[in-house]
């Protein structure tokens, strides 16, 4: 039995590594098509000043800090006292593993803090979810406001990305996401659909699911906290801002602000359609997606040669990108002397929650 686990493990593991392979090849194929002079690639390289690039490191770790802290906000009303260090701990740990598989590090993230602190694992996957719907609003705010002075340029350079697909894309999922939460935490649904579907076959899956449903939506607490909103608004915004600033100084070291004029409402646009293709990228850390975002919104656009828009994407992708694997794996391996095991975090969506069997009334 063991062994037919293993086995089955490893062949999803390997499964989900080709995939990945072959859409991180595909995409960066695509990313590359117009570059044509390798030279001049090459050559934007070595122009760039990599003083600015160095900079960027400290605003990057600082966001990602208050990353955890938003994190730590929202989860108040379900437990306080929860130390910064283990959510940072969980917020870059999470990034690792996103830059290694796809979307992997959103279940390992509530897996490493609900190893460090007293938190039920389905609760912190809520609150995860509680964080992609204020990233998924925040990230309309700021596409609202491009589109607005952009919208013809952006129809005629990304005709794939119209107001029809925006709302397929960004609006659906948080409306359809944010009416699944109000009914599970204003009604009885969550119960009565374990009533009709598990519990007429078993009654012991119905006690195990009943109390990981309690659990689960003990994670989305922060909605019934308006004390804690304007915190929230404020840290979500100095994340935002945050994000906006490394663009900005790549944009110093390509010299893009004194040759083309560039200041921060471009930032702002570049960071817009960069975060659209983060979103959208299937690849592990968005790679491909991110460059061809990048190079297609500076080269057609801005005008910027696609070679010189393919180096300024590469180097503000590649230190984040780098940034976050080795501070990551600094943290893995605080983890690790702890007894939390590679294959225990990799394969978080594997884990099965601890229940009580005598559930409460939700």
């Amino acid at each position: 039995m063991a062994q037919t686990q293993q086995k089955n493990s490893f062949l999803k593991t390997l499964l989900r590594t080709l995939i990945s392979l072959a859409l991180l090849v595909g995409s960066m194929a695509f990313a590359l098509k117009d570059v044509k002079n390798l030279d001049e690639l090459w050559g934007a390289f070595q122009k760039a000043n990599y003083w600015w690039v160095l900079a960027t490191i400290p605003v990057m770790l600082l966001s990602h800090y208050l990353r955890a802290l938003r994190w730590i906000t929202m989860m108040k009303p379900i437990q306080s006292g929860i130390h910064a260090m283990n959510a940072f701990s969980g917020v870059m740990i999470g990034y690792m593993m996103n830059n290694l598989t796809p979307r992997g590090g959103e279940l390992a993230r509530p897996f490493i803090l609900s190893r460090r602190e007293n938190v039920r694992f389905s609760t912190a996957i809520a609150t995860i979810l509680v964080e992609r719907v204020i990233d998924i609003l925040s990230l309309s705010v700021f596409v609202l406001i491009t589109f607005y002075y952009l919208h013809g340029k952006i129809a005629q350079v990304f005709p794939q990305i119209n107001g029809q697909a925006l709302v397929k894309v960004l609006v659906l999922p948080v409306v359809g996401l944010m009416t699944f939460i109000i009914l599970l935490i204003t009604t009885n649904f969550g119960e009565w659909l374990l009533r009709i579907t598990v519990k007429r076959f078993s009654e012991a899956w119905y006690l195990k699911l009943h109390n990981y449903l309690e659990a689960f939506i003990n994670g989305f607490s922060i909605f019934k906290s308006p004390g804690l909103y304007w915190r929230v608004i404020l840290e979500t915004v100095a994340i935002w801002v945050l994000y906006l600033v490394p663009m900005y100084l790549t944009f110093l070291a390509f010299g893009f602000n004194s040759a083309y004029n560039f200041g921060w409402f471009d930032a702002n646009v570049l960071l817009t359609m960069t975060t659209i293709g983060i979103t959208i990228g299937a690849t592990p850390g968005a790679w491909g997606f991110y460059h061809y975002f990048a190079q297609v919104t500076l080269a057609q656009f801005y005008g910027i040669p696609s070679e010189l828009a393919v180096a300024f994407a590469f180097v503000a992708h590649g230190v984040g990108y780098f940034l976050n694997i080795i501070v990551g794996g600094l943290f893995f391996m605080r983890e690790h002397a702890r007894g939390i095991s590679w294959r225990s975090v990799s394969h978080a969506d594997e884990v099965v929650p601890e229940v009580s069997t005598n559930p409460t009334k939700i």
